[in-house]
């Protein structure tokens, strides 16, 4: 029985695989923190008037998912590759966890920052 998962090559290095995991898991992580932490704080920052940690969450947040891209960017091999040619092959799945984890950082920092948006303009309560 010759199965799709039996054609992969293995990967003799593992060596930095834990980055590039980290890279693709951070900006959801960030996102999902900070949605909760700013649902958790604006209750009492509406009373108060008072946005300084829903400010320092968003940007601890944004910087977070932006890290992440970073680490993605950074793990990124070198070189140049097509999918079409070399199915299978460590490299590509590499290459496609790095552009996976950039393009994450990019959707998670722009999703932050919308959810963010409300406070930097200064209506986050209901009026």
């Amino acid at each position: 029985m010759n199965t799709e998962a039996g054609m992969f090559e293995k990967d003799g290095s593992s060596r930095g695989n834990f980055w590039r995991w980290t890279g693709i898991l951070l900006p959801p992580i960030a996102w999902a923190v900070q949605l909760q932490a700013v649902y958790l704080t604006s209750e009492k920052a509406c009373g108060d008037l008072n946005f300084t940690w829903n400010h320092l969450i968003s940007a601890i947040a944004v910087a977070s998912a932006i890290i992440g891209g970073a680490i993605a960017w950074g793990y990124w091999p070198a070189g140049d590759y097509e999918a079409t040619k070399e199915k299978g092959k460590p490299e590509v799945r590499k290459r496609f966890m790095g552009i996976l984890g950039v393009a994450l950082s990019i959707f998670f920092a722009a999703v932050i920052f919308a959810q963010w948006l409300p406070t930097i303009v200064g209506v986050p309560c209901g009026k």
